[in-house]
Order: C-alpha cells, then structure tokens, then sequence
C-alpha cells in the first residue's frame, strides 16, 4: 500500500484472492509482482494528476483575474457612460421644465393684466349704471 492510502498491500491482496477464489497465493508468487506494479503505477499517477491540476489551478486562477479585470473595466466603463448621459438627461429636462416656467410665469403676466382690465370695466360699468 502506498502511503497516502491508495493501493493494496501484499497481504490484503493474498486474502482477497483467498476469500474470492479459494486459492492460497505465497508472498513470492510471481502474480504477487503484479500489485507491486500496480501500486508504482498509481503512484505515478497520482504525481501526474497532481501535476496537471496545480497546473490547472494556476491557469484558472490566472483566466479567473484576466476576466475579473475585465468586467471591472467594462463596469467602469458602463458607470462612467451612465453618470455622463445622465447628467445630459437631467440637464435637457431641467432645461424643460425651465422653458416651462418662464412660459407660466409669462402667462400669469397676461392673466393678470386680463383680470385687471376685466375689473377695471366692471367697475365702469357699475359706476355708469349707478349714475344713470
């Protein structure tokens, strides 16, 4: 057995074999070798995939920063765009609504100058009538 754990040693194999097969397996039987190089076999395995996942954690890791860099920046980019036509935005309404107040206060001009004249009349005629 490996030291990590991974493999058989001799003697779990020699009672596999017993228990599943009925046959009695000697520690220097040749067929013994073979879990000898199967067990060499998953150890180099095993540094093979280890290898290929740290291997694949650093390119992760580095495509992981290169996009998260890159969505800051479209971020950014999108923020700064927004506060810009917004800006824009709210300076064309209150333009607007500017226009629309000096039009008002134009208008309650000529009302008042209406109501006025409007009085003035009445009051004439309320005076012609009282003196007739």
């Amino acid at each position: 057995m490996l030291p990590d754990g991974i493999g058989l040693d001799l003697e779990t194999v020699r009672a596999m074999l017993a228990l599943k097969h009925a046959t009695v397996v000697a520690t220097d039987d040749p067929v013994m070798m073979l879990v000898t190089l199967s067990n060499a076999f998953l150890n180099e395995y095993e540094k093979l995939l280890k290898r290929h996942n740290d291997a694949l954690t650093a390119y992760l890791e580095s495509a992981a920063g290169k996009h998260l860099e890159a969505t800051r920046q479209a971020s950014e980019t999108i923020t700064q765009g927004l506060s810009a036509t917004s800006v824009v935005a709210i300076q064309a309404i209150l333009q607007k609504h500017k226009e629309a107040l000096v039009s008002f206060q134009n208008n309650m001009g000529w009302l008042t100058a209406i109501v006025a004249i409007s009085a003035a009349i009445n009051v004439a005629v309320f005076v012609y009538r009282s003196l007739m």
